[in-house]
């Protein structure tokens, strides 16, 4: 069989198991855009769209483009497949409680979202999921991607924010109030920095994605974005210098995450990812500074980590619902991952 017809054939076969029963629903609100799936019961993509997030404009104004956005995307699926929206899972930045989501300051309006109870009267569905985005994104690669078989992995997410999720034979390290690996709230150890009482976060103020292209910006007195910067670093030696001290200081501090867990695997993630050197300067930095360097790889699902373990969460939610009686059902808002 020609390989084209053999995928046309797989496809086919997914669409057709979807339309005996209904499809799921996976969301990403991302930085800056908002990415959603529809997925068969066992996870298989169907349909894609993609919105931009332009978080600045509110909690209630997201949430009414990301709806709109998504009913399209559940009509076209129904209209391709059959069937109907059996669950939908969504993941955030930010610690996802049931009367709003904490620590997540680049969306206003965020802390009062009850996005579980959001997304089940939207959607009219009573089978939803929710979860921090990095934690869904370190389970999905756990699951089928970097991090499969690693007893002692890190996941890191350098995007526009910056996270990173310990995964522990084969779950996700939550901490006791779900904030483990909440590190943009770290202390860089220089005088005068913000501390998060004080509304900042010192390592994800200087080193992430948003971080970057604001400093070069203040540096060159112009607006200039992080793909901009990065693109001079070869030419202009002033942002090459803040683009080493930078990359340099997010190395030193992902290597004292790795003394303290002595994970056998890193696992780079978001939108940073695949900036030229990176991951060989961070593998030299670890092999040079860590007793039992970890292997440094870029996450199987790239930039679309998150999605994936959106689409994960979904299927967890989805197979949560057929609990025998007298057993404790997973929790929707705070997923035991």
């Amino acid at each position: 069989m020609h390989v084209n017809d053999l995928d046309e054939t797989r496809r086919a076969s997914s669409h057709a198991s979807a339309g005996q029963h209904g499809f799921l629903l996976a969301i990403d609100f991302g930085g800056t855009k908002i990415a959603m799936s529809t997925t068969t019961e066992t996870g298989q993509r169907l349909h894609e769209a993609e919105i931009p997030t332009l978080a600045q404009q509110g909690a209630q104004t997201v949430m009414r483009r990301m709806f709109d956005a998504a009913r399209a995307l559940i009509a076209t699926t129904a209209a391709d497949i059959g069937g109907e929206l059996l669950a939908a899972a969504a993941v955030t930045p930010g610690i996802v409680k049931p009367d709003g989501i904490r620590l997540a300051p680049n969306n206003p309006g965020w802390e009062r979202l009850a996005l579980h109870d959001e997304l089940r009267r939207g959607f009219a569905i009573q089978c939803v999921g929710v979860e921090t985005d990095v934690k869904a994104a370190a389970l999905a690669e756990a699951r089928c991607g970097a991090l499969a078989g690693v007893e002692c992995g890190l996941y890191v997410n350098l995007g526009t924010g910056l996270a990173a999720a310990a995964v522990i034979g084969g779950k996700v390290l939550r901490g006791a109030h779900g904030a483990a690996g909440e590190i943009g709230y770290q202390l860089r150890g220089v005088p005068g920095e913000t501390v998060f009482v004080d509304d900042g976060a010192p390592l994800e103020d200087f080193v992430s994605g948003r971080a970057i292209g604001e400093r070069v910006s203040a540096l060159l007195g112009r607006n200039v974005t992080t793909r901009e910067a990065f693109a001079m670093r070869e030419s202009v030696p002033q942002v090459s210098a803040l683009l080493d001290d930078t990359l340099h200081c997010l190395g030193v501090h992902i290597v004292n995450l790795s003394l303290m867990l002595d994970p056998s695997r890193i696992v780079i993630g978001g939108g940073m990812a695949r900036i030229p050197g990176m991951v060989d300067d961070l593998r030299s930095l670890l092999k040079r500074a860590v007793p039992y360097p970890p292997d440094v790889v870029i996450a199987a699902f790239g930039p679309g980590a998150a999605l994936q373990g959106a689409i994960v969460a979904a299927g967890d939610a989805w197979r949560a619902r057929r609990v025998p009686p007298g057993h404790a059902p997973l929790r929707a808002v705070e997923p035991a991952l």
